[in-house]
Parts: C-alpha cells; sequence; structure tokens
C-alpha cells in the first residue's frame, strides 16, 4: 500500500529549491557600506590636514622678513638697530594743530584760524579756533574764538577763511562736513584788553535785507559757496545789499587783496562754463566780466593783483597750468605762452587735482605761486609774471594779510615784503573736548 505523501514537507523542500533573495535589502545594506567607506576616507583627510596645516600656514605668515634675520656675516652686513615704535601713553593720543586761515594787519597782530586735533583712531576730535600770531611775543593766553563752526568735533571742515570786516571784526567761515558754508562774526577789541579774557562772543552771520551807503576801500563778503555778494561797512562791519551782481556762474569772492584794487570775482561764463573774471570799481554798482580764451579748468581761476592794474589768472588743468594777465584792470587779458615748468611729481596727469594751490603779488611787483606737493609745499617764483622757477619757501600754504603775507606751515611765519619769513608766536590755544 502506497504511502500517503507529505504535503507539508514537499511543499518546504518546493519553497526552498526555488526562493529568490530580497534585492532591496541587500541595496540598503550595501548603501551603508558605502557610507562607512567614506566616513573613513574623510576621517583619514582631517586628520592629515590637522596635522599639516599649521606648519603650511606658519611658513607663509611666519617667514622672518630679512630685516627681521639681521645682517649677514658672511658677507659682511654693516648691524644696524631694529626701528622701534614706542606705544602712547595709556587714554592719549598725539594731538596736531593745523593753521587753516589768517587775516589782520602787519606789523600789529594778524588773527589766524588753528585747528587743534586729537588724532584718536577712527574718532579724530578738532577744535577750530582763533589765535593772535605775532613775530614777538602774543600777549594772550587764551584763544579769542574756540570751538568755532562744528557742531561735533568729529566734523569736518573744508575751504576755510578768515576774513576781516573792520578793524576790529572778523568773519570766520568754512564748509562743514561737505554740506553749504558757515559763517561766524565776532569782534576782537574788547578781548585784545586782557589777555587773559574769554573767548568772545561770536554769532552766524545772516544775510542782509537793506542797502548801507559804501564807501571806497569797503570789502565785500561772500556767506555761502557761489552765493550772492554783500558789502562791508568798514567803520562797523555792518552788512549791505549790493546794487548789482557779477554776471556770471560759480562765482567765488577773490580775498586779500588791496582795498585799493577794487573788487574781484572767478567764475564761469553763463553761456559757454569757460573761466570768467568780473572786477568792480565801485562796490558792486557796475560789473566789468570777462571770459578767458581758455577751456574749463579743474577749478575757478585762482586771480591776485597787487595795484587793482595788473593781474594774473592762473587756470590749473588735470596736467599744467595756463596763466593770463592783464594790464588794464580787467577788461582785457592776454595768455602767457612761457609754460610754467612744474617738478615732475606735480607734471603728471591729474596730479594737480585736489591740491591746494595759491598765488600773490610782492610789493617789488613779482609773483609766487605754492601748491602743495605729496610731502612738502611748492613754491615758484617769477620776478616778471612770465617765467617761473623752483624757490625755496616758508614752508606751508601763504594767506595774504593786510600789509604783508603769513604762512600757515607747522611753524607759522610773518612776512612784510614775501622773501624774509621770520618765525611767528602764537598766542594761547586749547584742546578739544
Amino acid at each position: 500500500m502506497r504511502p500517503d505523501l507529505d504535503f507539508r514537507t514537499l511543499r518546504a523542500q518546493v519553497e526552498s529549491a526555488t526562493w529568490m533573495p530580497d534585492f532591496s535589502l541587500l541595496s540598503r545594506r550595501a548603501g551603508r557600506v558605502r557610507r562607512r567607506d567614506r566616513m573613513a576616507v574623510v576621517g583619514a583627510l582631517v586628520g592629515t590636514l590637522a596635522v599639516f596645516a599649521p606648519v603650511a600656514l606658519a611658513g607663509v605668515f611666519g617667514r622672518p622678513t630679512p630685516a627681521a634675520l639681521g645682517p649677514n656675516p658672511d658677507i659682511g652686513d654693516p648691524w644696524s638697530p631694529l626701528p622701534t615704535a614706542s606705544a602712547p601713553p595709556s587714554g592719549s593720543f598725539e594731538t596736531t594743530r593745523s593753521i587753516r586761515a589768517a587775516a589782520g594787519d602787519l606789523p600789529g597782530g594778524v588773527v589766524a584760524a588753528i585747528d587743534i586735533c586729537d588724532e584718536a583712531p577712527q574718532a579724530r576730535r578738532c577744535n577750530l579756533q582763533v589765535i593772535m600770531l605775532r613775530v614777538e611775543t602774543a600777549h594772550r593766553r587764551v584763544p579769542f574764538v574756540t570751538d568755532a563752526l562744528r557742531t561735533s568735533p568729529l566734523d569736518k571742515l573744508d575751504h576755510v577763511e578768515l576774513v576781516r570786516m573792520s578793524p576790529q571784526t572778523f568773519m570766520l567761515s568754512a564748509e562743514v562736513s561737505g554740506g553749504s558754508r558757515t559763517s561766524v562774526k565776532f569782534r576782537i577789541d574788547e578781548a585784545a584788553k586782557d589777555p587773559d579774557a574769554g573767548p568772545v562772543a561770536s554769532g552766524p552771520v545772516i544775510g542782509p535785507e537793506t542797502r548801507e551807503t559804501l564807501a571806497t576801500g569797503d570789502q565785500a563778503v561772500q556767506l555761502v559757496q557761489y552765493g550772492d555778494l554783500f558789502g562791508v561797512r568798514q567803520d562797523n562791519g555792518a552788512l549791505s545789499l549790493l546794487v548789482d551782481q557779477p554776471p556770471m556762474a560759480r562765482r567765488a569772492l577773490v580775498g586779500d587783496l588791496p582795498a585799493a584794487a577794487g573788487w574781484w570775482v572767478t567764475g564761469t561764463d553763463l553761456h559757454t562754463g569757460a573761466p570768467a573774471v568780473a572786477v568792480s570799481a565801485d562796490q558792486g554798482r557796475h560789473w566789468q566780466a570777462v571770459t578767458l580764451n581758455a577751456p574749463a579748468g579743474i577749478d575757478a581761476p585762482t586771480v591776485t593783483t597787487g595795484d587793482g592794474v595788473t593781474a594774473y589768472a592762473f587756470i590749473r588743468y588735470s596736467k599744467g597750468i595756463r596763466h593770463f594777465r592783464t594790464r588794464d584792470a580787467g577788461r582785457t587779458w592776454q595768455e602767457v605762452s612761457t609754460k610754467i615748468e612744474l617738478p615732475a611729481p606735480l607734471n603728471n596727469d591729474g596730479a594737480l587735482n585736489g591740491r591746494p594751490f595759491g598765488a600773490a603779488v610782492r610789493p617789488d611787483r613779482s609773483v609766487v605761486l605754492w601748491v602743495e606737493g605729496s610731502s612738502e609745499t611748492v613754491y615758484l617764483d617769477s620776478p616778471d609774471g612770465e617765467r617761473f622757477g623752483i624757490v625755496a619757501g616758508p614752508g606751508g600754504p601763504i594767506d595774504a594779510v593786510s600789509n604783508g603775507y603769513a604762512s600757515l606751515g607747522g611753524q607759522p611765519r610773518l612776512s612784510v615784503d614775501g622773501r624774509e619769513w621770520p618765525a611767528a608766536t602764537m598766542s594761547g590755544t586749547m584742546l578739544p573736548n
């Protein structure tokens, strides 16, 4: 008799013989193996960088310079000690002083605007004040005016000007932090009586609304850049509206000229934009404006005259200076053909941009130019107003004052002839708050 089939056993045998592996499970296991291998490689790279990176960085940034290695005895280098820089005392910084403008009368006292600055890194604090300059003792121990023009000691001042409005009245003005021009007016007669008197009262200058009677010798002032001109009475410093304004754009009053020379203004032609010069011999009632035969320069022409008849106009360009001369009080101008030769650092394209520049006529009718170089002020002298040569100078910008000149270098100097420059003594100053 045939035995019964064991279907359970047979089924197990068939399933065992026909079983297929689970490929999804195999794929997951293979992925885990690959990730483990990658992590092992990354770990090895990190360990290698941790060992060699400090060595490489030390080789790049810590390489000693030849100066640090000192002289080489094999080739006979001389030995010299390395320069050292001493740190300033804790909580203090270098204090600098810069004379920005001057006005007044020689041989008496010249009034000067001086900026005293505390050179703290990224927080330069300054105090613009008005002091006295004299060849002998200045006789004052405190400034006439302190904390002038700025609303904050961090404000930047540009184009500082000091104008003598009357024998005892002065106006100090500047462009504050790139904005419009701000002015203050003050008198020094009361403070001059007491060397220890504190700062005199000063207040903002506001344009007048009335027309005062002006006389020969009265001066002009300009309260805002390119703005209207106003007359100034010499007897009391009062401001006055003018009958007329010079017919030109971007007008700028030429300051520090003798009173007998009249009023001179530079600017640009209203139609062409070319450099122009205007002159008034009757306190602004009439103006004679002439356009110079030259293209526009990098700034307004610089004009100087000693007698109001013969005058010189200098126009700076990106490279070089052209100059013109008038012998009939500004009615006609002729260009001087002789080229002004500048030293190499100032003769490159763009070298004259943004550099302080000025001109003055001496009592002997010679002409002096000055331009601020990279490390020092460069002076050019001309006996005839045509041929200029480089000469030695007093060491700073030159500002004309009544009956003389003031040099505004690190050591201020005064001169009555523009050639001899004795050192001047400054009255007391105050540090920034």
